[in-house]
């Protein structure tokens, strides 16, 4: 079985993940993972599929260049090995909310604080807003915290005051899922 690691963007439009979902049917692939949004009238996903084994790599290669023709849509592939393919992403124990005036560096300061407890990031979105009060940046990341929880709060309610935004660790648990 060949794992592929797929990257799609495009512009904004209903169908998008039925015209790509169809193309990868017609080859019987299988989405195993995948993480699609929208930004700016921008829509991009990421997915890993497994090829059947009467499949080639040569046969997505044609269904995608197919699928780009037809769509407009922006195709890249990445055979990855049984190893990554299996690999099993953490879970992540945390969820940290980020909110203030939009400013330069935000993304930095509070990854570079998680660096340094050795926090893993699993899942971050951000999003710029226009108000009548300035502009406002929010930020959501899920995390793998282990034992660093209560450090990971000190630092990042420094972080907080050092860069003056609010910011809240919450406990991933069955109460907020």
């Amino acid at each position: 079985m060949t794992h592929i690691l797929l990257t799609i963007s495009g512009h904004d439009r209903a169908g998008i993940v039925c015209d790509v979902a169809e193309a990868l049917l017609d080859l019987k692939a299988n989405i195993a993972d995948s993480s699609m949004t929208a930004l700016r009238g921008r829509f991009t996903m990421m997915m890993i599929i497994s090829l059947a084994a009467d499949q080639h790599l040569s046969d997505l290669k044609a269904a995608m260049a197919e699928l780009e023709r037809r769509t407009g849509l922006h195709v890249q592939s990445q055979i990855i090995d049984e190893q990554d393919a299996t690999r099993c992403a953490p879970d992540p124990d945390h969820i940290i909310t980020v909110h203030g005036a939009d400013q330069i560096g935000i993304v930095h300061a509070v990854s570079a604080t998680l660096t340094q407890l050795n926090v893993s990031i699993v899942d971050l979105s951000t999003q710029a807003r226009h108000s009548d009060h300035g502009d406002i940046y929010m930020m959501v990341l899920e995390v793998v915290a282990g034992d660093q929880a209560e450090a990971m709060r000190t630092q990042l309610q420094e972080t907080a005051q050092r860069i003056d935004v609010d910011i809240e660790l919450h406990q991933l648990d069955d109460a907020i899922i």
